[in-house]
């Protein structure tokens, strides 16, 4: 798999909201930027456990840009439904290589 297959599988597994994933896939000390608040991994995570699943979703204008050998970034547009509800979001996440694998550091969402 190339750079942006390996990282947008990510993304949309994270999407998802497989929550042994996130346990899995996001650094201990990752970050997560969201409207009206900074979150821990495990604030994140207690917050997904009360969430609904999307009904759908999708990534649009994907982007990757490395950022050294060991870290890179994805960007994209996030269009989810969840029963009557939308969400439209500007979105990148940080991944850093550890260990021979891409572990998620950063994650913003800015509202479209």
């Amino acid at each position: 798999m190339t750079l942006i297959e390996d990282l947008r599988t990510s993304e949309e597994r994270l999407s998802r909201g497989d929550l042994a994933y996130y346990r899995d896939i996001c650094r201990d000390d990752a970050l997560f930027v969201m409207p009206g608040m900074v979150a821990t991994r495990e604030e994140a995570i207690t917050g997904l456990e009360h969430a609904d699943p999307w009904d759908s979703f999708d990534l649009s204008a994907v982007q990757v840009r490395e950022l050294g050998t060991d870290a890179a970034a994805i960007a994209y547009r996030f269009e989810g439904r969840r029963g009557a509800q939308t969400y439209t979001a500007d979105m990148v996440s940080t991944y850093v290589r550890e260990g021979g694998r891409w572990l998620l550091a950063v994650h913003q969402q800015t509202p479209a």
